[in-house]
Parts: C-alpha cells; sequence; structure tokens
C-alpha cells in the first residue's frame, strides 16, 4: 500500500496523506517527483492559511469571553441590588478609552440594555439577560474548544505535509544523483 488513508476532523477540515512509500505514491499518480513537491506545497499551504484564519477566530473569541462573564457579573449585581433596600446607586461607566461617565441607576428598575453587535442593543429585563449571556458564553466557549481541537488537527496536518514534502525532495535528489552516476 502507497500510503495510509486519510481522514477527516470533526469540522471537515481534510487529514494530510502520509506517504508511506514515496517511488509507489509516484507511480500511482503518474506525476514527477517536482510536480508531486508542488502539489504537496500547495497542500501545505492551504494548511497554513486555514490555521492562520482559526487563529484570528481563536483571538476573537478569546476577547469576546471576558467581556461576556464582565457583562454577567454586571446583571448579577443589578439583580442582587434589586434585591436589596437601597433605592439606588451611582455607577462610572466608559464611554470610550479614557472617557467615563457617571450614572444614577435606579436599583429598582427590572431592565437592561445589552449590546448584540452590528450596533443593536435591545432591552431585556434581568432574568432575560442573564439567561441570553448564559447561553452566549457557553456558546463562545464551546465555539474555542472546537477551534483548539481543530488547532490540533491541524497543526498534525502540517507536520506531516511538511514530512511528505521533505520526503519527496530527498527522493528526488536521489533520482537525480542517481541519474547523474550514469
Amino acid at each position: 500500500m502507497a500510503s495510509a488513508k486519510p481522514k477527516e476532523s470533526k469540522s471537515g477540515i481534510p487529514a494530510a496523506e502520509f506517504i508511506t512509500d514515496v517511488k509507489q505514491h509516484l507511480l500511482d499518480k503518474k506525476i514527477s517527483c517536482e510536480n508531486c513537491v508542488r502539489e504537496l506545497h500547495t497542500v501545505h499551504n492551504k494548511y497554513k492559511f486555514l490555521e492562520s484564519r482559526l487563529l484570528q477566530q481563536k483571538k476573537s473569541l478569546l476577547v469576546k469571553i471576558p467581556d461576556i462573564k464582565a457583562t454577567a457579573e454586571c446583571v448579577d449585581f443589578l439583580i442582587k441590588k434589586k434585591e436589596s433596600d437601597e433605592q439606588g446607586f451611582e455607577a462610572h461607566y466608559r464611554l470610550s478609552d479614557n472617557l467615563y461617565a457617571k450614572a444614577n441607576v435606579d436599583s429598582k428598575q427590572d431592565r437592561v440594555f445589552l449590546w448584540l453587535g452590528a450596533n443593536v442593543m435591545l432591552e431585556y429585563n434581568y432574568d432575560e439577560a442573564k439567561k441570553l449571556l448564559t447561553k452566549n458564553l457557553a456558546s463562545a466557549e464551546k465555539q474555542c474548544k472546537a477551534l483548539t481541537e481543530d488547532l490540533n488537527f491541524l497543526k498534525d496536518q502540517i507536520t506531516i505535509s511538511e514530512v511528505n514534502i521533505a520526503r519527496m525532495h530527498n527522493h528526488g535528489v536521489n533520482l537525480r544523483k542517481a541519474a547523474g552516476k550514469k
């Protein structure tokens, strides 16, 4: 058998084919060693591109997760303040990186506004907001875990493709040496 049977990841990323027998692989594909190296480089570049995209997605999620947690903590704080006997409290909130404002918050209020993204803000009662934030946090953590699994899978595929390139290149060097001796 010329090579191991390829599989794919849970998210559908195809596995790199490990070439066990270089000569047989070239015979089966009916291509030259140089063309095979080019094909292997193309596959390797696709894996590297996909890896960079997944790393960007994971980085974005790792920024969002603490924001979701902080927002959930704020909603919890508002729920506790509502249950207490206090009439209200003063809060400082950020308008921009270096600009903060003061607000007087009525602790008996049962509504909160949440940014949903794409310049969309909706009003929720505290329980709905807490449920939404909990769901969003669970979803973000699940996505982050899946991205980590995909990145680990991709690391293996990149290594396999690099080994294949090296083995095929070495085989080509040996063929050229043998042709030069004749």
